[in-house]
């Protein structure tokens, strides 16, 4: 059987769906805040270091609290628990781009990969 013209000529055209992913990483640093642990003592702080002092602040409710703080220690302690803002430090891409080409598909149940079905990708493992 001899294929037409036609049929050889015949093209099947398929549509591939690409992204480009850049990851970075991004340091931030809240306000200082400075703390006299002897205001602690009366809400359980019995420890006497750096780090028993850092342990306890991490692990503090500052809702839990509030009101048994002195004015200054409350709006020091809301600079890291509360009323906080952010700031850069750091930024992996200000040292340049990491980037690399996915194709797969759009799928909203693969939330991993930013609702992509990843096939194949250009990254580097």
């Amino acid at each position: 059987m001899e294929i037409s013209g036609f049929e050889k000529n015949k093209q099947i055209n398929y549509m591939y769906q690409l992204r480009k992913v850049e990851r970075y990483t991004v340091l931030q640093h809240t306000e200082t805040a400075n703390l006299d642990p002897e205001k602690f003592r009366d809400l359980g702080y019995d420890g006497d270091s750096e780090e028993e002092f850092l342990s306890f602040i991490a692990d503090l409710e500052f809702d839990e609290i509030y009101d048994q703080l002195d004015e200054e220690t409350r709006t020091e302690l809301s600079k890291i628990k509360e009323d906080y803002s952010w700031t850069d430090y750091y930024n992996s891409a200000w040292d340049g781009e990491e980037s690399w080409y996915d194709i797969g598909q759009d799928n909203d149940e693969w939330k991993r990969s930013g609702n992509f079905e990843v096939r194949h990708t250009t990254e580097s493992y």
